[in-house]
């Protein structure tokens, strides 16, 4: 049978099978409900659990005896694409981030910075039935996501249509004007970004590859509403949306830094195996916003 679903050839061996008998712990929940047995019984389930005891310490000494297996080799495309998936938004918001310090430095605000902060949302929302507060941040603005207070509200995200100009939220972004300096200079932010962008270009590369029938590009969709919130934002009398409309000339200049590196990337070749893109992946997760993002949406999940 092990043969026939193709298992790595695992044995089916003495060694590597253990048995572990139902009858002591049937009798230890038989006499937490005050069930008596006659002393042969007693014996019979006395040797049982010996077997069981016998049986977990071989397991255990086999367990330690065993080779650590590559985990690369139990990965696969499809899972890659459903953990990048659920990265994208952490990913952009985490761009973004880099967008208004990177701002912040070229206007000489060195003594302060943006940070991150994600909160878990307990019901269904996307960017079209989100309610959204436009809240000040230091120079800028910015749309923040409101979670619904009413009850009422749970049931909304039913009627939303799946068109891909809309995407899942699956927690609560806001950003921080602080007053401590991030430490880096306009040059080392810029290069911060150009960095980030391509690792993430890399993954969107390695998606296109595997010609598999889910999005191959996630992050477009997000960096579009980024520029519509922009564009809301501009059209808001009574307020200086100057920064805003720095900041939004950085999010209309991805569309051409991110085709350059496509086709870098297309010239170069570059074909991953699954392990060096779960390196890249793991990589992005290690940073501490977008971490940060994806604990969050585990919880919430």
């Amino acid at each position: 049978m092990l043969n026939d679903e193709h298992l790595n050839a695992i044995p089916f061996k003495k060694e590597n099978t253990f048995c572990f008998d139902s009858e002591s712990f049937r009798y230890l929940a038989a006499r937490k409900s005050r069930i008596d047995f006659d002393e042969y019984q007693k014996q019979e389930y006395f040797n049982s659990w010996n077997i069981s005891v016998k049986e977990s310490m071989r397991l255990l000494n086999f367990i330690q005896r065993c080779e650590q297996y590559r985990l690369e080799e139990w990965l696969s495309p499809r899972k890659a694409a459903l953990d990048i998936a659920m990265l994208a938004l952490p990913l952009m918001e985490t761009l973004r981030l880099i967008i208004y310090n990177a701002k912040l430095a070229e206007a000489k605000s060195i003594a302060n910075q943006v940070v991150l902060n994600s909160n878990p949302i307990a019901i269904d929302l996307c960017t079209r039935c989100a309610q959204t507060n436009i809240v000040e941040l230091g120079p800028f603005w910015y749309m923040q996501y409101r979670p619904p207070v009413l009850r009422t509200d749970t049931s909304q995200h039913r009627h939303c249509p799946t068109d891909g100009k809309h995407f899942f939220i699956e927690s609560i972004v806001t950003y921080e004007l602080i007053g401590l300096p991030a430490g880096l200079k306009v040059e080392q932010w810029q290069s911060s970004f150009r960095n980030f962008l391509f690792k993430c270009d890399r993954l969107v590369h390695y998606l296109r590859q595997q010609k598999l029938p889910v999005q191959n590009d996630p992050f477009q969709a997000i960096l579009e509403r980024f520029l519509e919130e922009e564009q809301e934002i501009s059209q808001i009398r009574n307020i200086d949306s100057t920064a805003n409309r720095r900041l939004c000339e950085v999010l209309n200049s991805i569309k051409r830094i991110r085709q350059e590196n496509s086709q870098q990337l297309f010239v170069a070749n570059e074909n991953l195996s699954i392990y060096e893109l779960y390196q890249i992946i793991d990589e992005l997760t290690a940073i501490q916003t977008v971490k940060k993002q994806v604990d969050i949406i585990k919880t919430s999940r």
